[in-house]
């Protein structure tokens, strides 16, 4: 009777183990892992998970952004004859892959999780080598050169190495798992994505920011209007007024306490008000019917904007403090941007912060500071300087809102800014990037780039301020406020 127990008892273990083999056999043999139920967070499903998107040359690595190639940022997926073609570096960034390429023969090696891939260029078919085999596969979308650099069909990558795409629009997502997302109950998380997958410039963090400062570069000041202020120290001793910076309307004094405005009217000048001098290393004064703005350079850049509407009662209405080194004040029509710049290169341990100072009645009613991360500080992959460029902005006339902030490294030097649009060139040798981004109330919006090939001189308006012209050694280029070509 025992005997029968144990039997019967060893029988089922037998037939439990038995189906287990079963399902670890039968889950090995399938390529594809079935589709992620709907309570899993789109984190859950990024994981190990590489996003990008036709003609951007970012893509999202575990849900961080890096660039398909740090030294080229021409290179991008791109579609022909209705088929998808990646760059195959991208293969290398996103995955690990070891990549040869061989010019004489136009081959391309991919070693990747245990085997050979060999791409020929315009070749109809594919060598796959791996540990225990040898094999030809026919592919009906050629590798091809493109521009010097090696592309092949995303399909057949995915192919090949059990991969999975899920494609939307632009967006192209590469994983392990089938139907990644619901295209429509998921679209806002999906939309949210190909934005950020053709965000540039984009968000730093550990991994791609490390090797970017490497060698110092100069920062260009811009000329300032401002007269007499390098030895401003000196002509103060003497206790006259030292004018400062002269327009059309207005002459403006410094002495030793206070910043004196008169006003010329046939070459006579009329006092129209005074405000108390913070220091004298002044870097820039804007005056219009009523607003004053005037920057000082201590520790830090420190503007401040006043409402002059009332010549017999002057308001502090805004103080805005960056810090780093003062770079530029622009005021164009309603809206003030103050730039800074902190050198990265040599000031690696220091964030970028802001402080807001907001008066009502000249008395000092709110304080609000921010600390930059390094997730909230976007770069431009074509370095044009070392510095983190700061960039506030606010609108003079609804102070009411509070300054909008942003931070870039590598900004450079050539920076437009007309009608509440900010225009940014960088350059690479002869691969330019013309980046166009759009100032709101809610803060400081990235709208689109323009690649340009050519050896890059300047960016300047034209006269009318209706286009945007990029001059070329070659030539101009002119480009109306949607970045069109005119």
């Amino acid at each position: 009777m025992k005997s029968k127990i144990i039997l019967n008892i060893l029988i089922v273990y037998f037939l439990i183990l038995s189906t287990v083999l079963l399902i670890q056999i039968s889950s090995k043999n399938t390529n594809t892992v079935e589709p992620l139920p709907s309570e899993i967070t789109a984190e859950d499903k990024l994981k190990n998970s590489v996003v990008l998107a036709i003609n951007s040359p970012v893509v999202i690595i575990n849900e961080k952004q890096f660039l398909i190639d740090e030294k080229d940022t021409s290179l991008v997926p791109i579609t022909e004859d209705g088929k998808v073609y990646i760059p195959i570096k991208l293969l290398e960034t996103a995955f690990g892959a070891n990549i040869d390429f061989y010019k004489d023969t136009k081959e391309t090696i991919v070693r990747l999780d245990n085997k050979a891939i060999i791409f020929k260029n315009n070749g109809t078919s594919i060598e796959v080598i791996d540990n225990t085999s040898e094999e030809t596969i026919d592919i009906d979308a050629k590798a091809k050169i493109i521009n010097d650099r090696f592309y092949i069909p995303l399909r057949s990558f995915a192919d090949i190495f059990e991969k999975e795409v899920f494609y939307n629009n632009d967006l192209m997502i590469i994983s392990d798992i089938e139907n990644l997302f619901d295209p429509i109950e998921e679209l806002d998380i999906l939309e949210e994505l190909e934005k950020q997958v053709k965000q540039l410039p984009i968000v730093g963090n550990n991994e791609n920011l490390k090797a970017l400062l490497k060698n110092e570069q100069e920062i260009i000041n811009p000329k300032t209007d401002l007269i007499n202020i390098e030895n401003l120290d000196n002509l103060l001793k003497e206790e006259k007024p030292v004018m400062v910076k002269k327009t059309n309307n207005y002459n403006i004094y410094a002495t030793k306490g206070f910043i004196e405005v008169y006003f010329v009217k046939d070459k006579k000048e009329t006092f129209s008000f005074k405000i108390e001098k913070e220091n004298n290393n002044i870097k820039d004064i804007q005056i219009t019917d009523d607003r004053f703005v005037i920057t000082y350079q201590s520790n830090n850049t420190k503007t401040f904007i006043y409402d002059i509407s009332n010549r017999e009662n002057i308001q502090t209405l805004e103080i805005i403090e960056n810090n780093g080194n003062f770079y530029k004040n622009i005021i164009d029509g309603n809206n003030l941007y103050t730039i800074s710049k902190i050198n990265a290169y040599k000031d690696k341990n220091k964030l970028p912060y802001f402080c807001e100072y907001v008066y009502e009645d000249n008395v000092l009613k709110e304080l609000k500071e921010k600390t930059l991360t390094l997730n909230e500080i976007f770069y431009f992959p074509d370095l044009n300087d070392s510095s983190y460029t700061l960039v506030s902005y606010i609108n003079l006339y609804s102070t009411e809102k509070f300054v909008a902030n942003s931070v870039y490294l590598g900004m450079g030097n050539n920076i437009i800014i007309n009608e509440d649009a900010i225009y940014v060139v960088t350059s690479n040798n002869d691969n330019n990037n013309l980046y166009q981004f759009k100032a709101t109330l809610d803060g400081i919006e990235y709208i689109e780039r323009k690649f340009i090939k050519g050896k890059f001189k300047a960016l300047e308006l034209d006269k009318e301020k209706q286009f945007i012209k990029v001059i070329l050694e070659d030539g101009e280029l002119f480009f109306d406020s949607e970045l069109t070509k005119r």
